[in-house]
């Protein structure tokens, strides 16, 4: 039984995982990073939070700062399709 109950928590925090693209180079010095919930009650401003906080220390290891750009939020939708935010920024 405790093991049943220890495969249970780990696929329910698995479950709250949050995927991610990493850091993807644009063209010009733009950068991109996607996080997307991996159901829908997970709110896009924790992945907000999130992808900024990813594009932050990347800029940090390179010994600069970072700005964002644009925010693209997509809020989960019925039938399917978890909410998911694009964060496009620069290393300045």
């Amino acid at each position: 039984m405790r093991s049943f109950c220890r495969v249970a928590i780990c696929a329910v925090l698995a479950g709250c995982a949050v995927p991610t693209t990493g850091i993807v180079p644009l063209s010009d010095g733009l950068l991109k990073v996607t996080h997307q919930g991996n159901g829908f009650w997970v709110a896009t401003a924790n992945l907000k939070t999130e992808a900024a906080k990813e594009a932050g220390v990347y800029c940090q290891q390179i010994g600069r700062q970072a700005r964002v750009i644009d925010v693209k939020e997509n809020q989960a939708k019925p039938m399917g399709g978890w909410p998911e935010v694009e964060v496009l920024f620069k290393c300045d």
